[in-house]
């Protein structure tokens, strides 16, 4: 006889409302220390589909589309990613969630940093996944080329650089692309992201995170083939924290390596909520 399924391990689509527009989400699991997930730059919540169950295994675990991103609201405000971490506060007090560990991948990396810079009593700890933000320099024409692909064709071509070789998921993902490139108020709010938000630092060589205002746990992750966020030296990181490489891996290493770096993410989640600090 199969299994029944709990109601706290079904995958759940919520929207909350934040400044006036939704935020759509996606939810699984209960208890614990819930963990808040951060897509990157022209993605969206199910970029987490290969992670979101297994990390919900001792806790709530909350996927959210970003403004400008997936159902959520098309307004982007000025284009600056800092202004997205009041926006998530004013999401976890929707979702009822005091205190979160936070998981990031590329932009979602940098807005988690922010979050965490701005209400450090909210999150218990930050991994960043490919982040950005860390002052490194990054692939500026692909960002600029991914919003706004001329065909499907284009699309799948971007959508291949995300990866370290060739990956069943590059056609929908470049699908996905054209589709998003085709809808000018999406195009636009992405648009005025990057050249707001990155343009002025694609070449790295930006001060350096001061990493004492941060005083949660942290852990980076990163894959070696990453062609958008190549791998940071050691002076950008934060000193003495885990920084996990993954073979195989391009930009997407949850995706590609979803298996160890999800293995990873929750032995460091599961190190936090034990240690005698967080009892």
């Amino acid at each position: 006889m199969p299994r029944p399924v709990s109601e706290s391990s079904r995958l759940r689509a919520g929207v909350a409302t934040v400044a006036g527009g939704p935020a759509t989400y996606l939810s699984v699991g209960s208890g614990g220390v819930p963990v808040l997930l951060l897509h990157g730059f022209a993605g969206d919540r199910l970029t987490w589909q290969f992670n979101l169950s297994a990390l919900s295994s001792r806790r709530l675990a909350v996927a959210v589309d970003l403004p400008g991103h997936g159902g959520s609201t098309p307004d982007v405000g000025s284009g600056l990613v800092s202004d997205f971490a009041p926006w998530l506060v004013e999401f976890l007090d929707a979702l009822e969630l005091s205190r979160v560990h936070v998981i990031g991948h590329s932009m979602g990396g940098y807005v988690g940093r922010e979050l965490a810079l701005l209400a450090p009593d909210r999150v218990a700890s930050l991994t960043l996944l490919s982040s950005a933000g860390l002052g490194t320099p990054f692939d500026l024409g692909f960002l600029r080329r991914a919003i706004a692909p001329a065909d499907v064709e284009e699309g799948r071509a971007c959508a291949a650089r995300l990866f370290a070789g060739p990956s069943p998921l590059i056609p929908r993902f470049g699908e996905v692309l054209h589709a998003q490139g085709a809808d000018p108020l999406r195009r636009a709010g992405l648009a005025r992201i990057i050249e707001v938000s990155f343009a002025a630092h694609a070449d790295g060589g930006g001060p350096p995170v001061d990493w004492s205002a941060y005083p949660m746990p942290i852990q980076v992750l990163w894959g070696r083939a990453d062609r958008i966020i190549p791998l940071p030296s050691a002076d950008r990181l934060p000193p003495g924290a885990p920084f996990q490489v993954f073979d195989a891996a391009g930009h997407l290493p949850h995706i590609e390596a979803a298996s160890p770096v999800t293995a990873a993410i929750r032995a460091f989640l599961d190190g936090c909520d034990d240690a005698p600090s967080q009892s």
